[in-house]
C-alpha cells in the first residue's frame, strides 16, 4: 500500500514538475526589436498563460531593476506600464522616446505560483532614421487586370512593397479603411548596409461589392512625416453587357525553360543566434525560383512532413527571362522541431529542384 501511495505522488509530482515547465514567457516583439533615436511609444510586452505573482523588468539606460504594474508608476521618467495586467498575464511598458541608452537587452522576469520565468528582447537603435521610399501595390503578372479592371470572383495576388529604410517599414492593408487581416501574407524583410526592404502579399477574390472600392497599403516609420505613407489600387469590375464569352487572346506558345535553383532566405527580422532559431518564436522564410517559363509551383516539407499552413500566396513576375515566383512561409518553431529540415520544391516540366534549411533551435 506504501508502494503505491509512493508511486502516485512520484506521478503527481512529476505531472506538476512538467505543467511548470511548460510554462513559456512570450515577448511582443519576439526576441528582437530595431528601433530609431528618436522614436515614439516603443511597446515591449512580455505575456504567460497563467497570472502572475508579480513582474519585475530590467530596461537599459534605467539605474535598476523596477515593477511594471498597472498599479503602480513606473520609477523611471518617459516610461510607463503597457499590458493587460498581472491578473491576466500581461505585463511590459511603453517607452515614450527612444534614447540612445536603450540600446541593450530588455528583460522581464514573472513569477507564476512561485516559479520565477524570463523573457528577453534584443533593443538595437540606430543613430538615424532613413524613410524608406514610399511604398508600392504590384500585381502578380499571372493577373488578369487589363485597363485597370478586374474580373467578378478571380482571385487578385498583389504584393506591397517598401523599400530602404531603416529601420524597415511595419506594413498594413486596408480595403475603403477597414484593416484587413485575413489573406494577408507575413511580412519578409532584408536588410544590407543598413537599409531594409520589406514585402507582403495579400490575395482576393473580387466581388461585386468591391467595385469602386480601394486597396489600401500603408507603411509606418518614424521617419515618415505623419508616421506613415500610403498607396492605393482602385478596384473596378471588368462590364460585360453580352452573355457571350469574351475573346481571350492567347500568348505565343514558347519552349519550356528550366529555372534556376530556388533559394531559400531567412527574413532578417527573425531572431538568430549563431545561426540557430529562438524556440516558441515565428521562422519568416522565403523561397524564390528565377527566370523559368511556365513558372514553378512549390512544395515546402519539414523533414517528411508537407507543411500546408502558414503560406502566403505564390507571387509571380515576369520579365524577357521568364517569370519568378516567391512565396514567404510563416512557422512557429518549436523545441521538438531542433535538428530538423525545412525544404522548399520547385515544380517545373523540366524537372524539380530543391533547397534546405537546417533548423536547429535554442530556449
Amino acid at each position: 500500500m506504501c508502494s503505491r501511495v509512493r508511486l502516485a505522488g512520484l506521478v503527481l509530482f512529476g505531472a506538476v514538475l512538467a505543467y511548470s515547465h511548460a510554462i513559456q514567457v512570450v515577448t511582443e516583439p519576439s526576441g528582437q526589436v530595431t528601433v530609431a533615436e528618436g522614436q515614439q511609444n516603443v511597446n515591449l510586452l512580455c505575456t504567460v498563460e497563467e497570472p502572475m505573482d508579480f513582474c519585475i523588468v530590467k530596461v537599459p539606460g534605467a539605474p535598476a531593476p523596477f515593477a511594471a504594474s498597472d498599479k503602480l508608476p513606473a520609477p523611471v521618467e518617459g516610461i510607463s506600464f503597457y499590458g493587460q495586467g498581472w491578473a491576466k498575464g500581461s505585463c511590459g511598458i511603453t517607452i515614450d522616446t527612444i534614447k540612445a541608452s536603450h540600446d541593450g537587452q530588455f528583460e522581464c522576469t514573472v513569477s507564476v505560483r512561485g516559479q520565477t520565468y524570463k523573457g528577453q528582447i534584443d533593443i538595437t537603435v540606430s543613430g538615424e532614421a532613413v524613410a524608406p521610399e514610399p511604398p508600392k501595390i504590384e500585381l502578380a503578372s499571372n493577373v488578369d487586370s487589363s485597363n485597370g479592371e478586374f474580373e467578378f470572383g478571380k482571385k487578385v495576388t498583389m504584393r506591397c512593397v517598401s523599400r530602404n529604410g531603416w529601420p524597415g517599414a511595419k506594413l498594413s492593408w486596408y480595403l475603403d479603411g477597414v484593416r484587413l487581416s485575413e489573406d494577408v501574407g507575413a511580412e519578409f524583410a532584408e536588410t544590407s548596409n543598413r537599409r531594409t526592404t520589406v514585402q507582403q502579399t495579400y490575395r482576393r477574390a473580387i466581388a461585386v461589392e468591391d467595385n469602386r472600392k480601394s486597396v489600401t497599403c500603408r507603411a509606418e516609420h518614424p521617419a515618415y512625416p505623419g508616421g506613415f505613407v500610403e498607396t492605393s489600387l482602385p478596384i473596378k469590375l471588368r462590364k460585360v453587357y453580352t452573355n457571350d464569352k469574351p475573346v481571350v487572346q492567347k500568348e505565343a506558345l514558347t519552349e519550356n525553360i528550366k529555372p534556376r535553383p530556388p533559394q531559400l532566405t531567412v527574413s532578417s527580422d527573425v531572431e538568430q543566434q549563431n545561426g540557430a532559431f529562438k524556440a516558441g518564436s515565428n521562422l519568416v522564410v522565403q523561397c524564390v525560383s528565377k527566370d523559368g517559363n511556365p513558372p514553378a509551383g512549390f512544395l515546402w516539407f519539414l523533414n517528411d512532413q508537407l507543411i500546408y499552413e502558414g503560406l502566403s500566396a505564390p507571387f509571380i513576375s515576369r520579365n524577357f527571362r521568364g517569370n519568378t515566383v516567391q512565396q514567404t512561409l510563416l512557422y512557429k518553431l518549436k523545441p521538438s522541431d531542433h535538428g530538423k529540415t525545412l525544404l522548399c520544391k520547385a515544380r517545373h516540366p523540366e524537372g524539380s529542384q530543391e533547397t534546405r534549411l537546417k533548423i536547429n533551435t535554442y530556449n
